[in-house]
């Protein structure tokens, strides 16, 4: 059992933006209101949505891996395109989702501790369509979360689970 925890957020912007850690300071979830991307009739034809917060990891072993789970949906019709690009600090998951398009999604991404004393977690949306179409889409997260009871030790180089 690694002796790692998560602290309180030391930085996030003013958007609807909740963190739970839980008591013992093993696991957390971020939950949001509006971190989504949509594409409208009428609307340009690529919209962006980013935020980004960090939390302190104090504890953790240099090689500990952590499991990140990325939760939403995805709404998304033949014409147009929906992306989501998760960090935590110099590590990065990129998801393209496939056209049509209509579900809630978990992505994974095995967060590999260095020395890092912080954990600089960024979400990316992504959305785009021919600037011709009048095509619809709805990209969201609804939460992050982490639990460090679930972390492993290993010598090999970061993954992401798509």
């Amino acid at each position: 059992m690694s002796d790692a925890t998560f602290g309180a957020p030391t930085f996030n912007p003013d958007v609807g933006f909740i963190i739970n850690v839980s008591p013992d300071k093993k696991a957390f979830t971020a939950g949001f209101s509006g971190l989504v991307v949509n594409l409208v009739p009428g609307s340009a034809p690529i919209a962006t949505c980013v935020f980004s917060f960090a939390l302190p990891l104090s504890g953790a072993d240099p090689g500990l891996e952590i499991p990140f789970f990325v939760s939403g949906y995805i709404l998304s019709p033949e014409d147009a395109n929906g992306h989501l690009l998760f960090s935590v600090n110099d590590q990065s998951m990129v998801v393209d989702f496939p056209k049509n398009s209509d579900n809630d999604y978990v992505k994974q991404l095995n967060y590999k501790v260095g020395s890092d004393s912080e954990l600089r977690i960024t979400v990316f949306l992504l959305a785009d369509r021919d600037s011709k179409s009048n095509a619809t889409l709805s990209l969201n997260v609804s939460d992050i979360n982490s639990n460090l009871d679930k972390a492993t030790t290993s010598s090999s180089a970061p993954t992401a689970v798509a």
